[in-house]
């Protein structure tokens, strides 16, 4: 990859993993400081939010900050390679996302087709299993990477070195099926029957109520927004998946162009998902505008106020 191609990535990188933190921690804030947005399926979109955060937090270094430092040697270099520079917390965080969009697409499917039952319905304690149990699975996953990334001297880069030529074969593959393949045919599955039930199968709107056609509404939007994230992680994840695959059986199948692009759909599925909510989601697009209009006009009082006390003195 050229210079310039290079300079271009980690701009289009840098770009999206601030947008990525910044859009992301509103979601945050939007959920937890509003007591209308504090439903079971908002709690399970701020862990998605979270896991996007720490995805974008840990990828930062491996892909932006290394091109501005030095990287340590010896024992400095392998822990950092192992906490921090290597990416592994990162990928944590893309787990944990992965564990969680399903888990929103099953909530979903139990919200749609069992509306009056009380079957799939979310509780707090749950929604706190589920999340747990989302950063566990996430950990667990990917212990194997903590175990083998080292720094390498005459690279000066974190590299993984597996003790079998196999080995990293054989994870690439698992981690194709079970963070890519199998979640996609579940949610694929799931959201079919949602979206036949709430768009094609025929409803007599005529025999609803003004508030139950007011519910029909709500899950319509909240069902679409969560689909269009679900699309987005799938495409994404199956063209990078696809590449480190290849990439392990033949290795002059790619160049670094490739796995830059790659990389960069990874980090654009984690930056997208703010805007999603905000475009089809029209009560969160309103408490967003809200929160920005506050923090604008706090900022412009405050200036008017040194302005007026720097003219007092």
């Amino acid at each position: 990859m050229t210079d310039s191609a290079g300079v271009f990535t980690t701009a289009v990188l840098s770009i999206l993993i601030f947008v990525g933190i910044i859009g992301n921690s509103m979601v945050c804030i939007v959920i937890l400081k509003h007591r209308d947005m504090r439903v079971p399926i908002n709690y399970l979109l701020v862990n998605l939010a979270m896991a996007d955060i720490m995805f974008a937090t840990f990828i930062a270094p491996q892909y932006i900050l290394s091109q501005a430092f030095t990287h340590p040697g010896g024992v400095t270099g392998k822990v950092l390679c192992k906490l921090l520079t290597g990416g592994n917390f990162a990928w944590v965080g893309a787990a944990s996302s992965v564990f969680t969009l399903v888990n929103i697409s099953m909530e979903r499917y139990y919200a749609v087709m069992y509306p009056l039952s009380n079957k799939g319905n979310l509780s707090e304690r749950k929604i706190m299993v589920i999340i747990s149990g989302a950063w566990m699975f996430s950990v667990i996953v990917n212990a194997p990477v903590f175990l083998v990334v080292e720094f390498i001297n005459e690279s000066s880069a974190c590299e993984r070195k597996w003790p079998e030529k196999w080995m990293p074969r054989a994870y690439n593959v698992a981690w194709f099926v079970v963070m890519a393949i199998i979640p996609l045919i579940m949610m694929a599955a799931l959201y079919s029957r949602v979206v036949y039930r709430l768009w094609f199968q025929p409803a007599e709107n005529s025999e609803l109520t003004q508030q139950q056609k007011g519910v029909l509404k709500l899950r319509k939007r909240v069902t679409l927004a969560v689909v269009v994230v679900s699309v987005i992680f799938g495409i994404c994840w199956i063209t990078d998946s696809i590449v480190y695959i290849v990439s392990h059986f033949n290795t002059e199948s790619f160049g670094p162009a490739v796995y830059s692009v790659s990389n960069t759909m990874i980090m654009l599925n984690s930056a997208v998902n703010p805007f999603v909510y905000g475009l089809v989601n029209q009560r969160f697009r309103k408490k967003i505008k809200i929160m920005l209009g506050c923090t604008f006009t706090s900022r412009v009082r405050v200036h008017v106020s040194r302005e007026t006390h720097s003219t007092e003195m």
